[in-house]
């Protein structure tokens, strides 16, 4: 990767029905169960980790950071004494697979529960998650997601949090940005699933409340698109024939077939708006063509020192830094809350994460090895670490997070060029 050129981002929304909620779990140091990680009642003193990443399928371009990031957060944690003592461990790797393939995530989720790790880094995608926390949830077991941004997770699930700002954050920051560039008629291309439908919600009413309008997508019309769409000629000629000044596109890998379908009808792409979603590389399209389009995405962008540091553990990080910093900071935060709580079984770690975020105030520290030595001292902390988010608040969500600004260069990549804290 290129100096300027920082993190991309393809972002995931979040589940949109409520898993199973568990009643009566309050913060607070203290033990719990699991010696084996979730539902044993003995302290444990090895914290166990898994992973619930994309293996395989439409989001796999998306594992190389997260998967890094893991690597690299458990050498940290180990070279620094590991957590009560002992080294952390990694007891399974499940693959989340594809949307519309469950059998994949099932299978995984039956392996991650055989395993019984305290905790579990994922899922990225937003149905994944929602298929997998039920039963991880029933067998005790935490979840982190360092990509999940739907709206309706927040607060869903005691044994859920993550690391990533909600859309409510991404929405307003990429209308705001519309409306700096003094855009008044917006058109939006927008998945017909709860991340496309949740950012759109978002990104209309900071438009409308600004007195912009969307000409196209807007909610309530229909004109949503399915997942896995490959053909983009009739919507393409609909939203250009609302004459946008603008054009939004909130999808996934979708973007790589409508974007040339928009240039082919003549639209001028500088003008054009992605998110987290789509805002990634295009090295196929022919040299310019995305030059001058943004986009927005939830989180930090990845420095050179950090980047050297992931691929140091994974060459493969290279591809790919997206929810790296996210993803790291998850299970940094897991390892100091079972360091606090005295044990690493789930509901010790559960009970302390806010805890060691900062929600209860603490001296700032940046690495493993400066917090667990303030931690063993009997110190409160705020662990500020690689995503800049604030600390948890009492729905498991970052209380501050950043939005990141980019631009596309002449070949194609997004260049990072601001962030928004909100």
């Amino acid at each position: 990767m290129k100096k300027n050129a920082q993190r991309t981002l393809g972002g995931l929304a979040l589940v949109a029905s409520a898993a199973l909620v568990l009643t009566g779990c309050s913060g607070g140091s203290g033990g719990g169960g699991g010696s084996e990680g979730g539902g044993d009642s003995a302290k444990a003193d090895t914290l166990k980790i898994g992973s619930l990443l994309p293996q395989t399928g439409s989001l796999e371009h998306l594992i190389y950071g997260p998967q890094a990031a893991l690597k690299l957060a458990m050498k940290d944690i180990n070279d620094a004494g590991g957590v009560l003592g002992n080294d952390v461990e990694l007891v399974v790797e499940g693959n989340e697979g594809d949307t519309n393939d469950p059998t994949v995530i099932a299978k995984s989720v039956d392996e991650i529960i055989k395993a019984k790790p305290a905790f579990v880094l994922g899922a990225m995608g937003t149905s994944n998650t929602n298929a997998a926390m039920p039963k991880l949830t029933e067998a005790g077991i935490l979840m982190g997601s360092p990509s999940n941004t739907g709206i309706a997770l927040s607060g869903v699930n005691p044994l859920y949090f993550r690391t990533i700002a909600p859309d409510t954050v991404q929405g307003s920051a990429l209308g705001n940005l519309i409306l700096k560039d003094g855009h008044a008629s917006v058109g939006i291309l927008a998945l017909n699933n709860d991340y496309g439908k949740g950012l759109r919600d978002n990104l209309q009413k900071t438009l409308e409340d600004s007195g912009a309008e969307v000409s196209y997508g807007a909610e309530g019309k229909g004109q949503e698109f399915p997942e896995g769409q490959t053909a983009f000629s009739s919507e393409v000629s609909a939203v250009l024939a609302t004459k946008p000044d603008a054009i939004a596109i909130l999808s996934y890998i979708e973007a790589t077939q409508i974007i040339p379908e928009l240039a082919a009808q003549g639209f001028d792409l500088s003008k054009l708006y992605l998110v987290d979603g789509n805002t990634v590389p295009y090295p196929d399209f022919d040299p310019g063509l995305l030059e001058g389009a943004q986009g927005t995405t939830p989180g930090r962008t990845v420095d050179d020192g950090f980047e050297k540091e992931l691929v140091s553990v994974s060459p493969d990080a290279s591809k790919s830094l997206n929810f790296s910093p996210e993803a790291y900071d998850a299970v940094v935060l897991a390892a100091l809350a079972a360091e606090k709580g005295g044990s690493a079984d789930s509901e010790t770690i559960r009970a302390n994460l806010l805890a060691v975020s900062g929600a209860d105030g603490g001296e700032e520290c940046t690495t493993f090895k400066d917090c667990v030595a303030l931690v063993k001292d009997g110190k409160d902390i705020q662990y500020k670490g690689k995503a800049g988010i604030g600390p948890l608040n009492d729905k498991n969500d970052p209380s501050s997070a950043l939005v990141g600004i980019y631009k596309f260069n002449a070949q194609n990549e997004p260049e990072a060029v601001g962030e928004i804290e909100g």
